[in-house]
């Protein structure tokens, strides 16, 4: 079973609303899939690639990316120096 049949089967409004934003999802939505499923894969787009993860797991990588770019920052001076986070959704 797909993600998001796996939503729609234990919350129905959040998956209506993550179809209406064509897959993606708000940092607030992560908890519920984790309950939903927490091995459920998420795709995560950075700034130079892209990665899939259980949702257990996306709020730790995306925080590892963060901390990286604050370092980064520090350490070159430069505003965009590290990597980002554009999006994170669920995969087609």
């Amino acid at each position: 079973m797909q993600g998001i049949e796996k939503i729609r089967k234990v919350k129905p409004k959040l998956a209506k609303n993550i179809e209406d934003r064509g897959g993606f999802l708000l940092e607030t939505e992560i908890p519920d899939l984790e309950r939903i499923d927490r091995l459920m894969l998420i795709l995560v787009r950075c700034g130079n690639g892209r990665f899939l993860c259980p949702a257990q797991n996306v709020a730790w990588f995306i925080g590892i990316i963060e901390e990286h770019a604050k370092f980064k920052k520090k350490e070159t001076g430069e505003e965009f120096a590290g990597e980002y986070v554009r999006d994170v959704s669920l995969p087609a």
